[in-house]
Parts: structure tokens; sequence; C-alpha cells
């Protein structure tokens, strides 16, 4: 990800992501209707031929790589971006690889964690933001959250404190930078950013990241390898 700031462009709807069920009255009898699934996925490209496309994701922490098919071509996509798909399993079982129907798709915001500290994050927490959640799937970071709307560049993005690199910890900061502050209404947003590089390491146990929050009255979240 640039280390500029820059524009939040990419609204996804308020939808949890998990396994929606209902039902349909037609002449006085309930029946199902295919259940549908949002999932924050990586695009992964495009099958052979340009005939469809492959998505991967893990549902939370290090539950087991799924590999999903769609038979629609997704334009001007590159691959690794993250997006949140709704879509129903062909096979109609939640969370295996399948084919699916691809209803939707919508990049979010995304990228890999800045590992290098700048002067402007020393206003990290300066405006704040409104987390629904934040939850880990393999080496992704994912946040629900509201920030407060505006058409001006910003600089939105998880760093990590360089001095606790070499830690069993180490520390990320969800920076949060207005290009001035703002009292406006807000909009909800996803997110997702990549800290394979600090993951992955043999030394480290789990993350924390601090966060500026104003909902969940929560300052650090933990996430240990163990989870």
């Amino acid at each position: 990800m640039s280390t500029l700031p820059f524009r939040l462009r990419f609204l996804v709807p308020v939808i949890i992501a998990t396994l929606l069920t209902a039902c349909s009255v037609e002449d006085g009898v309930d029946g199902p209707v295919d259940a549908q699934l949002w999932d924050i996925v990586t695009y992964e490209g495009h099958l052979t031929g340009n005939s469809g496309s492959v998505f991967t994701f893990r549902q939370v922490n290090d539950s087991p790589l799924i590999t999903l098919t769609s038979n629609k071509t997704l334009e001007d996509t590159e691959a690794g971006t993250r997006m949140m798909i709704r879509y129903i399993p062909e096979n109609g079982k939640a969370y295996t690889d399948d084919r699916i129907n691809l209803l939707s798709a919508a990049r979010i915001n995304n990228g890999s964690a800045e590992t290098e500290w700048k002067k402007e994050y020393d206003n990290w927490n300066r405006d704040k933001v409104f987390i629904y959640s934040s939850w880990r799937s393999g080496t992704y970071i994912n946040f629900h959250l509201r920030l407060t709307y505006s058409t001006d560049p910003r600089v939105f993005t998880l760093v990590l404190d360089p001095s606790t690199r070499d830690s069993e910890m180490p520390e990320f900061y969800l920076v949060h930078i207005m290009a001035e502050p703002t009292d406006y209404h807000d909009r909800a947003y996803f997110a997702s950013y990549n800290i394979a590089e600090i993951w992955d390491s043999p030394s480290v146990k789990g993350v924390r990241v601090h966060v500026a929050d104003t909902n969940l009255n929560k300052d650090i979240f933990t996430f240990n390898k163990d989870n």
C-alpha cells in the first residue's frame, strides 16, 4: 500500500459476513430459499481463458483455506485484491471448496501493513474510529468500522511500531488522520491488512493492534497464534 494519504473510495454496506437463511411464503406454505454468504476474500485471478474468477479466504483465525470459483469474470481487478463478495455455494454447504453463483463483488480498503513509521503517523489517534469488530483471518487483520465522511484525501492504514518488530508481540497502530478535523456524518467501511511479513516470523507469538475507538471502549485488540 502507498504510504501517501489516499481517499477512501469503496463503501461496503453493513452486512455481517455469515450465513443468512430465509424462508418464502407462497400460497400459505413456508419453504426454504437459497442461502447467501457474505465474506471478505482474496481475488486470485481469472480462470484459464478468462472463463471465471478464483477467490480464496480463511473464515477466521487459522481455519482451513477455502477456494471458490465462479464463472463470472471480474474486469480491472488485480490479483491479491481483498474484496467483499456475496454468493451462493452450488453444493449448498457453507465454507467448503466449491463453485459459486457470484451475486456481487466490491473491493474494500486493503493492502499490506506499513512497517516503517513516518512523522505524519505521530497523530495516529487524532481522528477517532467507530469499530464494530476486528478479527484475524490467516495473515490478515480485518476491520468493520465507521469513519467520518469526507471527499478529501486522508491517511488510513495499519502501521507497525518498528521498535517492537523483534518482540514476541509486535505492536500495530490503526492510523486515521483526516485532512483536517471534521464534524460530519459517518459511513461504514470494511478494511483488511496483510501482516504476513511480521506474522510469519517464527519468534512472533501474536500481535497487538492499537485503535482510537469510540464504540467498544477497547484500545487494544490482541491476536495470538494459538487462536
